[in-house]
C-alpha cells in the first residue's frame, strides 16, 4: 500500500476531527451545549459555531485554489439573517475570534440542531475543497486569515491545529458536565 501523499493525510484529518466535533455536541441536550460552565469558558455550542464559522471562512478562501471563488454560506446561503446577526460584531474574521466572553455570550445563537446543521454544511464544504487538492494545489501560495504568505498546505495544518484546541475544550466542558469526556479514544 503507498503511503498516503501530505494532501491526503490532511483531508482524512479533518474529516475525522470535524466529525468528532459534531460528536461532543451530540451527546448533549440542547441545555448542556448552551450552558457556559463560567463566564470565561465558552459553551459546547458556542465553540461548534465557531469551528462552523472558521471552516465556512477558510473554504471560501480555498475556493479559488481548487474551484472558483464562492461566498461563505453564512452570507449566501443567509444563515445570519436568519439567526438575526445583521449588525451584530462577530469578532475577526466574523468568526468569534477576539469577541472577548461578554460578547461571545451575548451572541444570538439559535437551538443546537440550527448551529449543528451549520456546522455539518460547512464542514462538507471544507471537506470537499481540501479532497480537491493535489500536489501542485496542496503546495500553492496562500495569503492566510493572518495575512502571512504560506501554502495551502501550512494553512490548513493550522486550522487543524486550531481545531484541535476547540475539540479539546469541547470534551473538557462536556467531562466536567458529567458527559464522557473523550470523543478521541
Amino acid at each position: 500500500m503507498p503511503l498516503p501523499t501530505p494532501s491526503e493525510i490532511i483531508s482524512s484529518r479533518l474529516t475525522k476531527l470535524d466529525s468528532q466535533l459534531i460528536q461532543v455536541v451530540d451527546a448533549l441536550t440542547d441545555e448542556e451545549a448552551s450552558k457556559w460552565p463560567a463566564e470565561t469558558a465558552p459553551s459546547c455550542k458556542w465553540h461548534l459555531w465557531h469551528m462552523a464559522r472558521w471552516a465556512d471562512y477558510v473554504q471560501s478562501l480555498l475556493s479559488p485554489v481548487v474551484d472558483e471563488k464562492t461566498p461563505e454560506l453564512w452570507e449566501f446561503s443567509g444563515v445570519a439573517d436568519e439567526w438575526g446577526f445583521d449588525g451584530v460584531d462577530l469578532g475577526m474574521w466574523g468568526a468569534g475570534s477576539g469577541l472577548g466572553n461578554e460578547n461571545g455570550k451575548s451572541l444570538p445563537l439559535p437551538s443546537v440542531p440550527k448551529v449543528r446543521a451549520y456546522a455539518k454544511e460547512s464542514f462538507e464544504l471544507l471537506e470537499i475543497r481540501v479532497g480537491k487538492l493535489d500536489d501542485t494545489t496542496f503546495n500553492a501560495p496562500l495569503t492566510d486569515w493572518h495575512d502571512n504568505e504560506t501554502n495551502v498546505g501550512d494553512a490548513m495544518v493550522g486550522y487543524i491545529a486550531h481545531a484541535n484546541r476547540h475539540l479539546g475544550m469541547l470534551e473538557a466542558i462536556s467531562g466536567v458536565l458529567g458527559k464522557d469526556g473523550s470523543v478521541t479514544v
